[in-house]
């Protein structure tokens, strides 16, 4: 056990939920706030943030919450996963200089009360951002989806949506290594490009710029046996159109109605049953005592350049809002980050 003589500034800056957003949240859903440094108790820990993570799930918490989680506290500081450093500690099972992560406020300093939810990051993850992204839960998200759930099999059409996010340019390379042709969809020409070049995807296409059923149909021309599934709505439905007998559908997410005040539905599930599709929902808390073995299995393959992937940097915890205003509307190149404070 150690204690820290280090000496904090005079003030803590923390981000809130000032209101939840009905439809799409704008900048006055958050609050920036200026507050008192937090204290260090007995058995606490002291993280002083590094790298915030945003993610599509937390629209989701903005609002009453989910059947997984809980809304967001009104007038409370935001909160999602954080790699952070251990400037104080008063917890014998961690030391100052630590690497670790947890789910944390938004915030430049946290203190974690007994240190419960954190994580340490050892060197053998690499850089230690990669244990809230490719190393850590989006990392398995990816992994369930595209070859537990997915099951592809050398030969297969992989379809993935949204395939320069942070799930897609990982179950792209998963699915690659699996022996299937993948083929995914994104919003940009830019996006088109990274995925071919960075990702291995065997084609791509810009779902603004195409026809969606035109698309699949040139680019998935022996049907789709696997549709990993982002965005749901028209993408979805068009998947369904070109699913093969058989195919498997994991549903990931559904960013398209994050933001929709009533549900239009999916045309089409009539092939569902036509086309004997297994559809399946998943969420990775149900998956989150795999995730040392999925860390173990993969980080051989990044420390040794066998699978990339990129995360798209903002600085500075007060642009957080606007960088997650920004991915939700699909302006991010693989997986968001703000970088809080120099590692």
């Amino acid at each position: 056990m150690n204690q820290s003589s280090h000496q904090y500034t005079t003030t803590n800056t923390r981000i809130l939920l000032a209101k939840r957003p009905t439809g799409w949240p704008d900048e006055s859903c958050f609050q920036i706030e200026a507050c008192a440094e937090p204290e260090c108790g007995p058995q606490d820990v002291t993280v002083q943030a590094v790298w915030l993570s945003l993610d599509p799930y937390l629209r989701g918490r903005m609002d009453a919450g989910q059947s997984y989680a809980p809304g967001f506290a009104l007038g409370k500081p935001m909160v999602s996963r954080v790699v952070g450093r251990v400037i104080e500690s008063r917890n014998e099972r961690f030391r100052e200089g630590d690497f670790v992560w947890g789910f944390l406020d938004w915030a430049l300093r946290t203190v974690v009360a007994r240190g419960e939810g954190l994580h340490k990051i050892g060197p053998e993850l690499g850089r230690p951002s990669l244990a809230i992204s490719a190393l850590g839960m989006p990392g398995l998200t990816a992994w369930v989806g595209a070859i537990e759930l997915g099951k592809p099999s050398p030969g297969d059409t992989v379809y993935i949506s949204s395939a320069a996010g942070t799930i897609g340019q990982l179950a792209g390379q998963f699915a690659k290594r699996a022996g299937a042709r993948v083929v995914g969809s994104v919003g940009s020409d830019d996006k088109v490009d990274f995925v071919l070049k960075h990702c291995g995807y065997d084609a791509a296409f810009n779902y603004k710029t195409r026809d969606m059923d035109d698309a699949l149909s040139e680019l998935c021309p022996k049907g789709i046996d696997v549709y990993l599934d982002n965005v749901g709505g028209t993408t979805l439905e068009a998947a369904l159109r070109h699913a093969n007998v058989a195919a498997r559908f994991p549903l990931c997410g559904m960013i398209s109605r994050y933001n929709e005040v009533k549900d239009p539905g999916v045309r089409g599930m009539q092939l569902m049953v036509s086309k004997r599709i297994v559809m399946t929902g998943y969420i990775v808390y149900d998956h989150v005592h795999k995730l040392p073995a999925y860390q173990l299995r993969a980080a051989p393959w990044f420390n040794a350049g066998e699978m990339t992937f990129h995360e798209d940097i903002v600085h500075g915890i007060e642009q957080a809002p606007t960088a997650l205003l920004g991915m939700l509307k699909g302006d991010a190149l693989g997986k968001r980050l703000v970088q809080v404070c120099a590692v």
